[in-house]
């Protein structure tokens, strides 16, 4: 087996598998105390969330990190219809329910923040509050994002219209290895591109060596954590903008109201998307208790463990959790 990065095996870490919303999900867990769920987002594992786990166990708390429909040894459904964001939020709440006596707090980063924020949104019931690192609460809009992105940039590439098509996912699985570590450790430009026929990993500037961030331990781990499903089912999550959007249409109160925390960086393609789009990514948050920028790219876990996990010491200080 892959040794765990982010000195993980120190740890007193659980494997185990849970059924939950018709599929099994598996899940890591550590600690004991108060339940803390950490949702990963794209391409993502588990174990992106390394130095947050190390802080809250430490800190008293229980962490559950589950690999999210369609990665690791999850199930992943063949239907693409299965990983609209409902579904996936419907995993989380089922899971709380599954493994938590009551409450349970939830942090998300990249498509994690999106399911994240979806919990809170759709089931606030079940969670003490809510944080997102990375991806902002856009909210469910007047049109599906895709929809929105397609009008306002007809003629520029973007990713999300590349990640649309079965193709790419065959292209992400010629090399899990190149593929993952193009995506992260190396930097695209996301706006004001023109569709020239390349495609997103060739547009990946990769450096020369793995940012300390991102070491080696970490690149071997997660690309065994791809070996099972490979990138069809992740890829899914981003082929049901229209199906959440028209499954979230008896929702229209769109604001949450649960004590949150949003944190990001300030290379974060996301909040240039909000500003590019005239969205106030704080406006849809009214008990926001933390929030706060800092010089940093995506992956805003592990670049900046210390500042984030203070973040979060202060979220969790502010809900007396």
């Amino acid at each position: 087996m892959t040794k765990l990065p982010y000195d993980l095996h120190k740890l007193d870490i659980k494997e185990h598998r849970i059924a939950v919303n018709g599929v099994t999900l598996n899940v890591f867990e550590a600690g004991q105390g108060k339940p803390v769920l950490l949702l990963h987002g794209f391409p993502e594992c588990w174990a992106n969330w390394g130095p947050q786990i190390n802080h809250l166990v430490k800190r008293g708390y229980r962490v559950i990190a589950p690999e999210q429909r369609g990665y690791g040894v999850s199930d992943a459904p063949d239907d693409v219809n299965a990983y609209d964001t409902v579904e996936l939020a419907t995993d989380i709440a089922a899971l709380i329910d599954a493994t938590c006596d009551g409450k349970a707090l939830v942090i998300g980063h990249d498509w994690g923040c999106a399911v994240a924020w979806h919990v809170a949104w759709l089931y606030p019931e079940k969670l003490v509050g809510v944080g997102g690192l990375s991806v902002p609460w856009f909210g469910r809009g007047e049109a599906p994002l895709t929809d929105v992105i397609d009008s306002m940039f007809p003629n520029d590439y973007f990713y999300m219209r590349e990640f649309q098509s079965t193709e790419a996912s065959a292209l992400f699985d010629k090399d899990h290895r190149d593929t993952l570590t193009r995506l992260m450790t190396g930097e695209i430009k996301m706006f004001g591109e023109p569709d020239d026929g390349r495609n997103f990993l060739q547009r990946v500037e990769v450096p020369e060596q793995l940012p300390a961030f991102m070491p080696a331990s970490f690149i071997d781990y997660l690309v065994s954590r791809f070996r099972f499903h490979g990138f069809i089912a992740p890829h899914n999550w981003y082929r049901n903008f229209h199906r959440t959007f028209e499954r979230t249409a008896n929702n229209p109160n769109d604001v949450i109201q649960l004590p949150s925390m949003y944190l990001t960086g300030d290379r974060e393609w996301t909040v240039e998307l909000a500003q590019v789009l005239g969205l106030d990514e704080m406006a849809k948050l009214t008990d926001l208790r933390v929030t706060g920028m800092t010089q940093a790219g995506h992956w805003l876990g592990q670049e900046c463990p210390d500042w984030v996990n203070d973040k979060l010491d202060e979220f969790l200080a502010a809900i007396r959790y």
